[in-house]
C-alpha cells in the first residue's frame, strides 16, 4: 500500500514540474492571420500569423512572420514551445577582479 503512495506522488510531482515548465516556455493557444498593406500605393495586401501563447503571466501574442498569400500564412507554422522561457535564471554579476569564465 505504501509503494502506491509513493508512486502516486512522485506521479503527481511529474505533473506539476512538467506544467511547470510547459507554461514557462508558454503553450500554444491558437493563432490568427491579419490583413495589411504597406500604404495606399502598393495595394496589394500581405498576411501576418500571429500566435497566441499561455504564460504564467497570461496570454501573449507573437508575430511569426509574413506572407504573400493567405494559404502560405495559414500553412506556416507557430513552435509549440517558445525558445525563450518567461522565468530566466539570474546570473550574479561578477566583481571586476574577478578572473571571467571562458
Amino acid at each position: 500500500m505504501r509503494i502506491r503512495t509513493i508512486g502516486w506522488s512522485l506521479l503527481g510531482l511529474a505533473v506539476v514540474v512538467l506544467a511547470c515548465y510547459a507554461l514557462n516556455r508558454g503553450i500554444l493557444v491558437g493563432s490568427r492571420i491579419e490583413t495589411a498593406r504597406l500604404s495606399d500605393d502598393y495595394p496589394v495586401p500581405f498576411y501576418k500569423k500571429h500566435c497566441r501563447y499561455l504564460f504564467f503571466t497570461g496570454i501573449q501574442q507573437v508575430w511569426t512572420g509574413s506572407e504573400s498569400t493567405r494559404e502560405e500564412a495559414e500553412n506556416s507554422s507557430c513552435a509549440t514551445l517558445k525558445r525563450e522561457p518567461v522565468i530566466h535564471r539570474r546570473h550574479k554579476p561578477a566583481n571586476p577582479g574577478d578572473p571571467q569564465p571562458h
